[in-house]
């Protein structure tokens, strides 16, 4: 494939980032939905404010259709998942048809979704999609330094969104260990200080994980 320019690696690290966001944002979506089914009418409230978006639904029942659907919001699943889909075009020719073609069909499952009652089976299919995806990413992308830069921005928007979801501390480290390997292997520029410093805070005896997903996300350079 060649020489990989700064400006197609980050529309390689995008890809991934997106993909991720809409994988990891989708499944957090489905659970918060039962739990103001079940329990807690408000919690979508706590939702934005733990994934960092701002609540602008001022109830369930427009989160529950707006937060996934509605593409005037940026910050909506469907938003960043047409944001994945830019950045798929444009590098149709190193991850191929085929895998593009997956989030083609992401985004048509999110079309049929909004248009039935019963739309949560369907936006199971799009995480089916996106799981496919990554499979293709891993099967048919034979450019070694394409696909870890896809993966190392799917790790760092993975390792960002469970610090931001309050994972388990054996989750966190089990996904910044694996976002290292990409990193080292992707010929991205990145801060050797700020990993050094991410290193020493993921082990100390209370991680301030807002502090190290502000590192996680300004771990790459230019």
């Amino acid at each position: 494939m060649g020489i990989i320019t700064l400006e197609k690696s980050n529309n390689l690290l995008w890809l991934g980032r997106y993909t991720e966001r809409v994988h990891t944002t989708l499944k957090y979506y489905i659970e918060a939905t039962d739990r103001m089914i079940d329990r807690d009418p408000g919690y979508y409230a706590i939702f934005c404010e733990k994934i960092g978006i701002p609540d602008i639904y001022g109830s369930r029942e427009a989160f529950w259709t707006r937060y996934p659907f509605d593409t005037d919001d940026p910050n909506s699943i469907f938003s960043n998942l047409y944001r994945a889909y830019d950045n798929a075009i444009v590098m149709r020719d190193y991850i191929g048809t085929e895998t593009m073609a997956y989030i083609q069909l992401a985004i048509d499952d999110m079309k049929s979704a909004r248009r039935v009652d019963t739309y949560l089976a369907d936006l199971m299919l799009v995480i089916d999609h996106i799981l496919a995806f990554w499979g293709c990413v891993n099967d048919l992308i034979y450019d070694e330094q394409t696909r870890n830069i896809i993966k190392l921005g799917k790790g760092i928007e993975r390792l960002a969104l469970y610090l931001s979801l309050d994972r388990p501390l054996a989750d966190i480290h089990r996904e910044y260990t694996r976002m290292k390997q990409f990193l080292r292997k992707s010929h991205m520029h990145y801060d050797e200080s700020v990993l050094y410093t991410i290193d020493n805070m993921l082990f100390e005896d209370e991680v301030c994980y807002n502090t190290v997903r502000s590192l996680i996300r300004n771990l790459i350079t230019e």
